[in-house]
């Protein structure tokens, strides 16, 4: 396995970004084009403006996109950047813990899991010898 394929986590992660950034792109496009699907409760999220909320969550989910694949193409920055995008994003999910409690969960399980797979569970011995056996 050379340096820049990614191991199993890497893999993992990678592919959890993409469906994660589809899934907040999916949002964004239904604030868009329907926002009374979002299942607010009275008091519950705060947001000014639907179609701006829609907008960020398309750009969010497009940047969760772009880190997953640059990690499944073994990019040496995508590491750090997808371990920023899954930090924030399971923050950002906070947001929506109020409305929509298990789903908020599962989506920060996942960024965690992300998180995990992106730090210890990359083997070590990747990069200070990328051609032993893992």
């Amino acid at each position: 396995m050379d340096d820049k394929t990614p191991g199993g986590w890497g893999v993992f992660a990678g592919l959890i970004l993409i469906m994660i950034g589809t899934f907040n792109a999916i949002a964004g496009i239904v604030a868009l084009a329907s926002p009374s699907r979002l299942f607010l409760g009275e008091e519950k999220l705060v947001i000014l403006d639907y179609d701006r909320w829609g907008w960020v969550l398309i750009v969010w989910g497009v940047l969760l996109v772009v880190g997953g694949g640059a990690l499944l193409a073994g990019a040496t920055w995508a590491r750090v950047f997808g371990v920023t995008l899954a930090l924030l994003n399971a923050i950002g999910q906070l947001t929506w813990i109020g409305t929509q409690p298990w789903l908020s969960i599962l989506l920060i399980a996942l960024n965690v899991g992300v998180i995990w797979g992106l730090t210890a569970g990359w083997p070590a011995n990747r990069a200070t010898a990328p051609n032993s056996p893992a």
